[in-house]
């Protein structure tokens, strides 16, 4: 059943993939289903699928060429070839995606499960361990591979690739360049996630979803700024964090549709406030993504005529991850939003291996401190030295800074004394329903908005 020779006259070469050689996967799924009647018939050797992708291979064309990506697929292909052994499989089904499949592995499922993992480690090494020499340069790749058995419970060719694919689904979400074996656990776990997918695509038609408010303080104890956060409560499932269905839209491509719901409501939060005499300005979290997209600035003009918010009192947050991709076009969209009056701040700022590049190169008016910098503060005399230095180096460039997940008082003490404009988090407030917190401020007569 090997790669490229087993099947050379069997099969015209229609059937065979013209740049890696390898079968397609019509081939494959016959020597699969060759497999399936062996062990409906008997067959005590048990065998296997291993569904292998490369780790962000888009990238890779996209730096170095199709042409490039091209060599490095025929290599991954001739490199599979070299290293099943002489009984197994190997085919190019999709772009960047690979099948193998093992046969004649143990004949109990721990002992053919152990095969099959030794044998899907050894591909991994060899398609990881030695860069790939195209277009002159050295390039390093990342394999992400699910692994499911074939055995006397495998009963349909489909089934066998959905198991096989969960597994897959699973090592990317595990971050990638990882193998892992289905089970039912990965089954029940891709069958919530499709369901929380459509029940948050429900979500988004039914206004299921609200922003929350939650105020930022100034040392004084001002109100001179709030963020508005997503909320979303299932008629069944009851509330559902953010940290939980924000990874689901962006992986559902429902992203796109979040982000027009978030500036809608942010806008009309912005104009209920400013009816109630609210000037502060309102922050909210917008997808980074969106500014790469053409018909952004316009929608957002559009919602804020539609709505009467003053663009002047809002503030996006955005992640770095906008830049990455396209700084130049990240930087046109931000300023034709800056000429509508719209404000920008980098949201969780230090979390990650930042570019501080872009901090002259963009229009930024904010920083905002991610909350695990903050954890360590008082204390923490390395927590110290980074808290100064990110303050420091805002003073010189004039940004706000506002510091969030702020739960001490002794916390925002020490942000306070080294020049911290403004904190957020548990200490003064939790994030409450917009109308409650207009009416409480309306009670205590503390308010004071910030132009």
């Amino acid at each position: 059943m090997r790669g490229t020779a087993a099947h050379g006259q069997a099969h015209p070469m229609a059937f065979y993939d013209p740049l890696t050689g390898l079968p397609q996967r019509q081939v494959f799924i016959g020597c699969m289903e060759q497999v399936l009647a062996a062990l409906a018939h008997g067959e005590e050797r048990l065998g296997a699928v291993l569904m292998l992708d490369i780790d962000d291979f888009r990238k890779v064309n996209e730096t170095y060429g199709l042409d490039v990506g091209d060599q490095i697929l025929r290599e991954i292909g001739r490199r599979l070839s070299a290293a099943i052994r002489p009984h197994d499989s190997a085919s190019r089904t999709t772009g960047d995606e690979f099948m193998v499949l093992l046969t004649l592995l143990g004949a109990d499922r721990a002992a053919a499960a152990r095969d099959a993992l030794k044998v899907a480690g050894k591909l991994h090494e060899v398609l990881i361990g030695q860069p790939f020499q195209a277009g002159g340069a050295s390039i390093s790749i990342q394999v992400s591979i699910g692994l499911t058995l074939l055995d006397q419970r495998s009963t349909k060719i489909s089934q066998v690739l959905q198991e096989a694919g969960m597994a897959l689904h699973r090592a990317e979400e595990k971050g990638g360049d990882c193998i892992v074996f289905f089970s039912s656990c990965i089954q029940a776990r891709i069958e919530e996630r499709l369901s929380l997918e459509r029940d948050l695509s429900a979500a988004l038609k039914a206004s299921q979803l609200r922003m929350d408010l939650q105020p930022q303080h100034d040392e004084g104890g001002r109100v001179v700024g709030a963020e508005l956060l997503a909320r979303w409560t299932h008629p069944e499932r009851g509330v559902i964090s953010p940290a939980q269905f924000i990874p689901v839209a962006m992986e559902a491509g429902l992203m796109p549709r979040l982000t027009r719901w978030s500036l809608r409501a942010a806008c009309e939060t912005l104009a209920r406030l400013q009816g109630h005499g609210v000037n502060c300005p309102i922050s909210v979290n917008i997808n980074p993504r969106s500014l790469l997209r053409p018909d952004f600035v316009s929608s957002v003009q559009e919602t804020l005529e539609r709505t009467g918010a003053l663009a002047d009192r809002l503030i996006f947050e955005i992640t770095e991850e906008a830049w990455l991709e396209d700084l130049e076009l990240a930087a046109r969209r931000m300023k034709a939003l800056n000429r509508l009056g719209i404000r920008f701040s980098i949201d969780d700022f230090g979390s990650g291996f930042t570019n501080l590049t872009y901090l002259r190169r963009l229009p930024l008016d904010e920083l905002k401190i991610d909350k695990s910098l903050i954890q360590g503060l008082p204390e923490d005399a390395d927590s110290q030295a980074i808290i100064r230095m990110i303050l420091g180096m805002a003073r010189q460039l004039g940004l706000r800074v506002v510091a969030e997940g702020i739960e001490t008082g002794a916390q925002a003490g020490f942000l306070f004394a080294h020049g911290c404009d403004a904190v957020q988090g548990f200490w003064k407030a939790r994030p409450m329903p917009v109308e409650a917190w207009v009416a409480a401020q309306a009670r205590s007569f503390e308010f004071q908005g910030r132009p």
